[in-house]
């Protein structure tokens, strides 16, 4: 994908740690592989890309020593505060837990990470920084950075989704800085703009793909209720990994092993309502899953821990203000590709808000929550002509 990376001095260092090593048992896509048997790659492999592509994206532009080393190590670094299965958990952990920001300090600071950081003379407030995006960081976390060209690319080899490829080298070829602030130049607009393109088309395809949404919403709420039944703390699930969580949610017995076991024999909830953005009260978006659920259930009659609600946030469209240098000053990148702008319309038409439930359950559930949600019956109708493919 890459070639050879290269680790060396700092580097290696970091990725030797425990903190790091745990990254290989923690998949990049969580539970994607319910859709894509290939997609079995993992956050470490994913860090040492970022760090790879950051490696040289910190020689093309020049940066002093110092720059490049505490760049690398937020490169590597990125993805340590991930808790088990990547993204599917961190909706279940968030109400539980402080801050992320408070986290990631955490660990930056204890064990064996912290003394080979304390030992080059790095602090981790300052990786932490870089991590967040601020100055030089803006390499690691902005509105293109190398996190997310390594991350679409390698998630399209492991799925097999061909909309990731981007002219990488290119984009890494004309990206520059212009008065502290990262900047592609002119000549790299296209290839920043296939970027947007392939995030846009991944997301539907992988990222929220239906499958992918319902089996990260069952094991939310197995660990929602292994917490909430005083099973486990938010705290130890977050430094799990992904055998370490299946392993404590089938020991918890009960609703939570239920929910383990399903998505290991794939037996999933099925789709009573997959709607867009137009088709729900805009009213919908300021209440909690928790509450429509249950009120789906009662007017169902049936247990709360029978439906899931899947209420995402709306497509983040920042990327348009990613600054293009035309000439000696910059522009956003929509005002320069036409086709950025699009693409930002186009985000919200992949949106689908979910209400998800047991296949002998769907038809019951679906006719609750269009009473609920004051959905047309055409609009269920159409959500059912939807699933022609329960399995893909």
């Amino acid at each position: 994908m890459h070639g050879y990376v290269k680790l060396e001095g700092l580097a290696l260092e970091i990725a030797n740690t425990p903190q790091m090593q745990r990254l290989r048992w923690i998949k990049q896509l969580g539970l994607a592989n319910l859709v894509y048997p290939g997609a079995n790659h993992t956050r470490f492999e994913h860090s040492l890309g970022a760090y790879h592509m950051a490696f040289h994206l910190t020689d093309h532009l020049g940066l002093d020593e110092d720059d490049r080393l505490l760049v690398g190590a937020a490169a590597l670094l990125h993805d340590v505060g991930h808790g088990p299965l990547s993204h599917a958990t961190e909706s279940a952990l968030a109400p539980f837990l402080r801050t992320e920001h408070e986290s990631v300090i955490e660990i930056l600071k204890k064990g064996e990470l912290g003394e080979v950081l304390d030992r080059h003379g790095l602090k981790p407030t300052d990786i932490q920084s870089f991590i967040h995006g601020q100055d030089k960081g803006q390499i690691v976390s902005g509105e293109i950075d190398v996190d997310r060209m390594d991350y679409l690319i390698r998630d399209a080899h492991y799925t097999g989704v061909a909309y990731g490829v981007i002219d990488r080298l290119r984009l890494l070829q004309k990206m520059t800085l212009h008065q502290g602030q990262l900047a592609v130049e002119a000549g790299g607009v296209q290839a920043a703009t296939s970027l947007l393109i392939s995030r846009l088309l991944m997301h539907p395809a992988v990222y929220y793909h239906h499958v992918c949404r319902i089996s990260e919403c069952m094991i939310s709420s197995g660990i929602r209720r292994m917490i909430e039944d005083g099973i486990s703390s938010a705290a130890k699930v977050k430094e799990m990994d992904d055998i370490q969580l299946f392993t404590a949610l089938e020991i918890a017995d009960g609703y939570p092993a239920e929910m383990a076991s399903r998505i290991r024999s794939r037996k999933l909830f099925k789709r009573a309502v997959y709607v867009d953005l137009e088709s729900l009260e805009p009213s919908l978006q300021r209440v909690s899953e928790k509450i429509i659920a249950q009120e789906i259930a009662a007017e169902a009659g049936m247990d709360p821990g029978s439906i899931l609600v899947d209420n995402p946030p709306l497509p983040d469209s920042s990327e348009g203000n990613f600054p293009a240098l035309v000439g000696e000053e910059t522009r956003p990148l929509r005002m320069v590709s036409p086709l950025v702008s699009i693409l930002e319309r186009a985000q919200r038409a992949t949106w689908r808000f979910g209400v998800y439930a047991p296949a002998e359950l769907r038809d019951d559930v679906a006719k609750a929550a269009r009473r609920c949600l004051n959905l047309k019956k055409s609009t269920v109708q159409h959500t059912f002509s939807d699933i022609h493919n329960d399995y893909l």
